[in-house]
């Protein structure tokens, strides 16, 4: 009886575009022409003890990895990798995700890997990840300047944050997930990404909100793997003053806060109009709020932080503020204006990979997982 070892050319595969390795670099790495290794691949031939060896030494994984013919087994196995994406946490203050999302993240990472490797897309930010940084309220207010001056929009007002991300080249997913879950993210040490996933349930301004504050996690990932120290406390640690720690989940946030609001494009803006400290209206609030995509409660505590307004007008817009938060379930007031596109870098390729030949039949499959997780399309 003949025994079928298709799973192990699959696994050879996943592997090599793991990695943005093109059939004939990895074909050259173990020795052997392009064409038995493509056959290997596709499930037709089974490869020989000899070029298991090597190829499980050119792919950085073990022998079992290789012959991993269950799912499961397979990723555990390739996650013990470091070159394999992983989950970014915040100074590991996260808790740990579902099974259920683990397997969704896991799915989709995949095939989002496979579209860019069929379309041949580049895979790389094009931004830094590993960037310098004090541990400190102000390093996350500096922090977030430098990214917006290597994504090179400076002080400017960014409309739709999703296209920026991906004109970045980083992956950002809206997909349903269960309640309490707003985004996770996925760090890839590889290409030096990132994987961003937000749920769909949430308005814009939280949606954007959580890009950003997923960015300042993966930030604070790399540089302290770099530095092989942990930056901030835990919440446990105590302080002598009675403050809280400033823990790395804050930091996240505080990154995400200045990302969105910068103070030279939220002074400049205020400056240009003309308003003054003790003319905000809730009106004028929200108005202005909207340009930069943010929620009216985050505005308000900028503007109070950059001593752009009255103190004598903050509890009662505050008020205001949280009357209709109370009344609506966290409802923006003024509704959201932002008009965002979610999941477009990764259908797009879903539709570039249908002109290519190669690879129609794994896009087939690819959909299908897309489609299993209800992953947004618009």
């Amino acid at each position: 009886m003949k025994i079928n070892l298709g799973f192990i050319g699959k696994n050879i595969r996943k592997l090599r575009r793991q990695r943005s390795w093109t059939m004939a670099k990895l074909a050259a790495k173990v020795g052997m022409n392009e064409v038995p290794l493509g056959r290997i691949e596709r499930g037709l031939n089974a490869p020989s003890a000899s070029v298991i060896y090597r190829l499980s030494k050119e792919l950085g994984v073990s022998v079992d990895t290789l012959f991993a013919e269950d799912e499961h087994e397979f990723r555990s196995l390739k996650h013990e990798s470091s070159q394999a994406p992983f989950p970014a946490t915040a100074g590991g203050e996260d808790e740990e995700l579902p099974s259920r999302i683990i397997t969704m993240s896991h799915d989709i990472i995949e095939a989002f890997c496979a579209l860019e490797d069929i379309c041949k897309a580049q895979k790389r930010a094009n931004i830094p990840l590993v960037i310098p940084f004090d541990p400190t309220t102000r390093g996350m207010e500096a922090l977030s300047e430098k990214v917006r001056y290597f994504a090179g929009i400076e002080h400017g007002v960014v409309f739709d944050y999703f296209e920026l991300f991906e004109t970045l080249g980083f992956r950002v997913i809206v997909a349903p997930m269960p309640k309490g879950i707003e985004s996770f993210s996925y760090y890839d040490p590889l290409n030096q990404n990132a994987f961003f996933f937000l749920t769909a349930r949430q308005n814009p301004e939280r949606q954007l909100f959580y890009l950003a504050y997923e960015l300042g996690k993966i930030l604070i990932l790399t540089y302290s793997i770099q530095q092989g120290v942990k930056l901030f406390q835990t919440d446990a640690a105590s302080d002598s003053s009675g403050e809280k720690p400033f823990t790395a989940n804050r930091a996240a946030r505080r990154f995400a806060a200045t990302f969105l609001m910068p103070a030279k494009a939220v002074s400049d803006t205020v400056e240009q109009l003309g308003i003054q400290k003790k003319h905000w209206s809730y009106e004028l609030l929200l108005r202005i709020k909207h340009r930069f995509g943010v929620s009216a409660e985050s505005f308000l505590y900028r503007l109070n932080e950059l001593d752009l307004i009255d103190p004598s007008l903050i509890q009662p817009l505050k008020d205001r503020i949280h009357e209709h938060y109370g009344k609506t379930g966290f409802g923006e007031p003024d509704f959201s204006r932002r008009l965002l596109t979610p999941n477009g870098r990764l259908w797009d390729l879903v539709l570039t990979g249908k002109e290519s030949k190669e690879g129609h039949e794994e896009l087939l499959e690819i959909e299908k997982v897309l489609k299993k997780w209800k992953v947004v399309r618009k």
